[in-house]
């Protein structure tokens, strides 16, 4: 073989590895507002697509197994649906027949996941309901003494009255000792030029042991040490009305679709191996 036909052979070889390794990479998601990705391993156990019909039910509660939801909106199993690669969470407004008192007018929706996770970095990709009924992404458990959460978006998709909501993005923390009557909470308020519920966004959040990290696209939108939250925690999207907070829906708010393109958690390499995950016992 000549030194120019060797030369081509070469060429193509290396050419091929890099296709094959560019393949693995897209096969293989990392976490998009991460550096240092290969600190990070993709746990397919709790990661979810939603590219199927339904559902996953290894995975997934289609409600949340210790509340009905936030008065007067219900959490209704109908209303979590999977099409078109989507987890749907819908609100609505309409008559609840049948109710447990307190709930009228708004239906709306809660997947919880079936396993609890300490620590990792959890992202989605999603869409803001349009409408006055939260759309939310967050990690919480409780038991009868204390509530630790992690509220990695609220978010208020339209609001009528104080359209300022409608470009809020709130991220919080609390950790309630019930024992006591103690609460502490804090949040951040990340503001965008654009509507939430008119976009799709990358949603991030790093938790370790030493501190957790909020993002939006890749970009950091707050941080703060981790002083309580070490406690393994449910995974959680929901949509809730909030009369107390922004208020519930105007007349012409009939609700709409929560729309959410996957989830994925990642366990950082160095705790591949240790015990992060549990089963959810908050039933």
């Amino acid at each position: 073989m000549n030194i120019y036909n060797y030369s081509l052979l070469l060429i193509t070889c290396l050419m091929s590895c890099t296709t094959q390794v560019k393949k693995q990479d897209l096969q293989t998601p990392t976490p998009t507002a991460e550096i240092n990705h290969a600190d990070w391993v993709l746990n397919e156990s709790l990661s979810d697509e939603f590219d199927g019909d339904r559902l996953d039910a290894t995975k997934w509660f289609d409600h949340n197994p210790t509340w009905l939801g936030r008065e007067p909106s219900l959490f209704k199993k109908e209303n979590v649906s999977v099409k078109n690669g989507m987890l749907i969470l819908t609100g609505k407004r309409e008559t609840l027949v049948d109710a447990p008192k307190g709930y009228h007018t708004f239906s709306s929706a809660a997947v919880q996941s079936t396993k609890k996770v300490l620590y990792g970095f959890f992202e989605i990709k999603c869409k803001a309901m349009n409408s006055a009924l939260s759309s939310a992404f967050w990690l919480y458990t409780q038991d009868s003494t204390k509530q630790e959460e992690i509220d990695i978006f609220e978010i208020c998709g339209r609001n009528d009255s104080t359209p300022s909501y409608d470009h809020a993005y709130f991220a919080t923390s609390h950790y309630i000792i019930k024992t006591k009557d103690l609460q502490i909470s804090d949040h951040v308020n990340h503001k965008s030029e654009v509507r939430y519920a008119d976009k799709f966004i990358v949603s991030g959040l790093k938790w370790t042991r030493e501190e957790i990290i909020w993002y939006i696209d890749g970009k950091e939108i707050r941080r703060r040490k981790n002083d309580f939250w070490h406690s393994p925690e449910t995974i959680n999207f929901d949509s809730e009305a909030f009369p107390s907070w922004w208020g519930l829906p105007a007349e012409s708010d009939n609700g709409g679709e929560f729309q959410i393109e996957y989830f994925r958690y990642w366990s950082n390499k160095d705790a591949i191996n240790a015990d992060n995950i549990f089963v959810n016992d908050m039933k």
